[in-house]
Parts: structure tokens; C-alpha cells; sequence
């Protein structure tokens, strides 16, 4: 019986440790996810300052009467990148911020689900304990009574 409550003791908190890495594995896909998606955005903006990058260079080859245009191109590009740097930054705090969060959530889960556990395990104990200490006591009564009855 001892055994068994060890084994019990020890599939409770094997559960309770499967459970916390199962937590911290979703957390870590959605910190995963949230990577990929600022990559993605960085990406895309990447390439539309790149084609923007590659119409100033077709304009400084036009005649000097677009001269201007180019200079006002520029302008607008130099705008268009620090706006899209500014949109990556926001949207990398934001994601990095939603990871935090979920790891916070996962982990208080986590948390809540191993005291619950705990719990269990402890009540289970408890209720093992006194069935071992009545069957004992119920033993201890059979052997006492058994000596008075052979007299």
C-alpha cells in the first residue's frame, strides 16, 4: 500500500510536469508564430523599399526636367522607410508583448493545475492513510480478541 501511494504520488507528478512542458511548449509556438509573422512583415516591407529603391534609380536617368520628381521620390522613399521601420517596431513590441502574455497566462495555468494536483494527491494520501490505519487497527482488534478467545 505504501508502494502505491508512492507510485500514485509519482503519476501525479509526472502529470503535473507533463502538463507544465505541454503549457510551456504552446507557449513557445506562439512566440514561434509571432516571430514569423514580424520576418514576413519585415520582408514585405523590404521589398517595397526595394522597388521603391529601384524607380528612384530609373528616375535619376531620366532627363533633368524629372529632376524634381526624383528629389520629391526620395523624399517620399526616406518617409516610406522610416514609417515602415516605425510599423515593424510597433508590430515587433506588439507581437513580443502577446508572447509575454501568453507565457504568463500558460505558466499561471500551469501553476494553478500542479496546486490542484497537489491537492488531489494530498487527499488521496490522506484517505489511504486512514484506510491503512483502520485496517490496522482492525487487526491489531481480531489478534487482541483471538488470545481471550482460545482461553
Amino acid at each position: 500500500a505504501a508502494a502505491q501511494a508512492a507510485v500514485e504520488a509519482k503519476a501525479c507528478r509526472l502529470a503535473a510536469s507533463a502538463q507544465a512542458a505541454v503549457k510551456a511548449s504552446e507557449a513557445s509556438q506562439a512566440r514561434r508564430t509571432a516571430e514569423a509573422e514580424v520576418r514576413r512583415q519585415a520582408a514585405a516591407v523590404q521589398a517595397a523599399v526595394d522597388a521603391e529603391t529601384r524607380c528612384l534609380a530609373a528616375c535619376a536617368e531620366a532627363q533633368e526636367t524629372q529632376a524634381e520628381e526624383c528629389r520629391l521620390a526620395a523624399a517620399t522613399q526616406t518617409a516610406v522607410r522610416a514609417e515602415a521601420r516605425l510599423v515593424a517596431s510597433a508590430q515587433a513590441a506588439v507581437k513580443a508583448s502577446e508572447v509575454r502574455r501568453q507565457t504568463a497566462v500558460a505558466q499561471a495555468a500551469t501553476e494553478a493545475e500542479r496546486r490542484r494536483l497537489v491537492a488531489a494527491a494530498q487527499v488521496a494520501l490522506e484517505a489511504e492513510r486512514r484506510h491503512l490505519a483502520a485496517a490496522a487497527q482492525a487487526a491489531v482488534s481480531a489478534e487482541t480478541r483471538r488470545p481471550a478467545a482460545a482461553a
